[in-house]
């Protein structure tokens, strides 16, 4: 058994929203009362994902972002751990005496109003508050948070990033929602039209935000540069995949294979197809001519 004693948070976290802030808020308060190490438990993959792959749920973050996202909240530990058919079969009672209780010697546990665990998702908050009580383990259900009177879900704020609604998607964030990987080859055109752009493909599994045009930043080696962010397939052109492709303003650097993060502010139109190449160019000399006035007027 682990010697140290932990409090922890248990769900999935996708999207690290307001209301899985406030969760992790009230572990870290009543852990520090509690003289508990704080651990945040979640998995690397959605469960329903792996139970049910024909009804995929896109996620608002990749394992490794929604990761770093976790790590940042100043909690002692995040344990994300691989979820396969094998650990869906766990019964609920198992997974809290033998994961919980014999390997991080839990003393504290905080959970959503939602929470599910356990095989067929048998497990609720009343079980695991009956299973607590009968281990000597603190159970805490925390409230849904709501904004502008409606709740703040992960299922909404995908609606939301579906619909292009990015502002209200960050206002349920808490912060600006961003995408990130490495840079990959294009098709040359913007550099061949004298404005480069860096382009990523968000992996498997992750939510693409609706088609259009986006004011973005990105981020770079640690600095954030005003950009111009297209999301989808350059529908001007009839080879286009669906990806990211960013006009980075004042930076002048070779990015294929750097890792970045595009940072959305807000979209500023739909994909459009142009009828010329040159009906292109003086649309993205437009929408730049926004970027720098957006930020201008934002100051």
């Amino acid at each position: 058994m682990n010697s140290t004693n932990w409090g922890i948070a248990l769900g999935y976290f996708d999207g690290v929203h307001i209301g899985h802030r406030q969760l992790i808020n009230r572990l870290c308060r009543q852990s520090s009362e509690l003289d508990l190490k704080t651990m945040v438990f979640t998995f690397d993959r959605h469960p329903q994902n792996v139970i049910s792959p024909q009804n995929i749920v896109p996620l608002i973050y990749s394992p490794e972002d929604k990761y770093r996202l976790l790590c940042d909240l100043d909690v002692d530990r995040v344990e994300m751990i691989p979820f396969d058919i094998q650990t869906s079969k766990m019964q609920p009672q198992d997974f809290f005496e033998k994961v919980l209780i014999e390997k991080y010697n839990v003393k504290y546990v905080v959970v959503g109003f939602n929470f599910k665990f356990g095989h067929r998702g048998k497990g609720d908050v009343d079980l695991l508050k009956l299973l607590g009580e009968k281990n000597g383990v603190r159970v805490d259900v925390v409230k849904p948070v709501s904004l502008d009177g409606q709740l703040v879900s992960s299922s909404y704020i995908r609606e939301l990033l579906r619909d292009g609604n990015i502002k209200i998607a960050n206002s349920c964030l808490g912060r600006n929602y961003t995408v990130s990987g490495k840079v990959i080859k294009g098709k040359g055109r913007g550099n061949r039209m004298g404005i480069p752009t860096a382009n990523i493909r968000l992996p498997e599994e992750v939510l693409y935000p609706a088609k259009g045009v986006y004011i973005t930043n990105t981020i770079y080696q640690g600095k954030r540069y005003p950009s111009i962010t297209n999301v989808g397939v350059n529908p001007t052109f009839p080879d286009g995949l669906l990806g990211i492709e960013t006009y980075i303003d004042g930076l002048h650097t070779d990015l294929y294979g750097c890792f970045i993060q595009v940072e959305f502010f807000d979209r500023i139109r739909e994909e459009k197809k142009f009828n010329s190449k040159e009906e292109l160019f003086k649309q993205i000399e437009l929408d730049i001519k926004y970027l720098e006035n957006y930020f201008y007027q934002s100051k």
